[in-house]
């Protein structure tokens, strides 16, 4: 039995982390399409955008661990039955219940370890993925300069250059346009000048070259000022083109442990706990999902083992697309479940275990209907009707 035991384990682990690592590719392809947009043109330094998605990493996992479960389970089962080796473990006189039990201590581990990654490690990496999403935002884009084109990248100024020497930021019959002050707006002209931008300052200074200074009074219609000059220097406030890192003691629920978010409740609970019920109701949906998806690990071992025998022949790629299949809808019935939840329409625990309590009947008649040999539903004959058809 051991040694059955043990090749069943080998027919999980390598299923599961090619599934782990596909999984989170592909979500962590999506935030890259999705974030990329904001964050290019900031001017930042490679290392912090590594580092912004190297820290969204750590609820990519809570997500893909009970996903790849999922896959492994529905792939492994899925080969057994193709290669007729789970009707010779069954002739042999072994039972689903004994070839699912390696899978459920697998997945009994797993979500022991994913608990603890839920309230050690994931909090403090929403907390710090929040700061520094918040230093990237405050962050201005790098200027970019190009000829013949009106600038307006830095607040309150406008810039034009005929010519621009990209290298050197030397730009030529240039025109700074100034509404620094709203009742003197100044028009500056130049032959030719030098832009650089001084960190310390958080400023651009122009150095200008032969030319002259248009300066108005709009509280006066009559006053009107004209200043040549052979060198001038122009001073260019440009806040937040400096990226900065700040930190902030507050944390928000996804920010907390189970336990910091306990604590939370039960002192909104003293201090008033009618006016705070939407935010107690919040905090405890968090408190429940820390644990609710972990345990979904155990629940997909259910789903999938009776899955992958009904499958037969599919291999990774139809495992993969049942996983994704049922996670969507176990997803689906979670985020539902936290908006009624926060509504009050129904608790929290109520909100964050029932797709599990759902997933696990149904994992648990699949069971039952597979030990039966029950043809409730033959996912290798829809299969196969589904390739004739393309």
């Amino acid at each position: 039995m051991k040694i059955i035991y043990r090749y069943l384990a080998m027919e999980f682990i390598p299923p599961f982390f090619y599934g782990f690592f596909l999984i989170t590719v592909i979500i962590l392809m999506n935030l890259v399409v999705q974030m990329l947009g904001r964050i290019a043109g900031k001017g930042l330094d490679p290392y912090v955008v590594t580092e912004y998605f190297f820290l969204n990493l750590a609820w990519i996992v809570a997500l893909a661990v009970p996903m790849a479960v999922l896959v492994a389970t529905l792939s492994a089962f899925g080969r057994l039955s193709a290669e007729n080796e789970f009707t010779a473990m069954k002739a042999a006189g072994m039972s689903l219940w004994q070839l699912m039990m390696p899978f459920i201590l697998m997945a009994g581990l797993l979500c022991y370890l994913l608990i603890e990654f839920n309230n050690r490690v994931l909090p403090d990496f929403n907390h710090r993925t929040r700061v520094l999403s918040g230093d990237i935002s405050r962050k201005r884009p790098t200027l970019a300069l190009e000829a013949g084109t009106f600038i307006f990248d830095i607040p309150k100024y406008v810039l034009w250059a005929q010519q621009i020497d990209q290298k050197g930021s030397e730009l030529k019959s240039l025109v700074i346009y100034d509404r620094s002050e709203p009742r003197h707006p100044t028009v500056v002209s130049a032959e030719h000048g030098k832009l650089t931008f001084v960190r310390a300052d958080e400023a651009f200074h122009m150095q200008l070259f032969d030319g002259e200074i248009h300066r108005q009074d709009t509280g006066d219609p009559g006053y009107y000022q004209r200043t040549k000059f052979e060198r001038s220097l122009v001073r260019i406030p440009a806040p937040n083109m400096v990226f900065e890192r700040h930190d902030s003691e507050y944390r928000s629920d996804r920010e907390l442990s189970a336990l910091e978010m306990w604590q939370q409740v039960q002192l909104m609970k003293q201090d008033d706990p009618v006016k705070n019920k939407r935010k107690i109701n919040a905090y405890m949906v968090e408190v429940h999902k820390k644990y609710s998806i972990p345990v979904a690990c155990l629940v997909f071992v259910l789903i999938g083992a009776p899955l992958g025998v009904r499958v037969h022949r599919g291999g990774l790629g139809v495992a993969a697309g049942l996983s994704v299949l049922f996670f969507l809808v176990y997803w689906a019935f979670l985020i539902g479940g936290e908006d009624l939840a926060d509504r009050s329409i129904i608790t929290p625990a109520m909100a964050m275990w029932a797709p599990n309590v759902l997933m696990g009947v149904l994992g648990f008649f699949l069971v039952r209907s597979t030990i039966r040999e029950a043809k409730i539903l033959d996912f290798g004959v829809i299969l196969r009707k589904f390739k004739k058809n393309q």
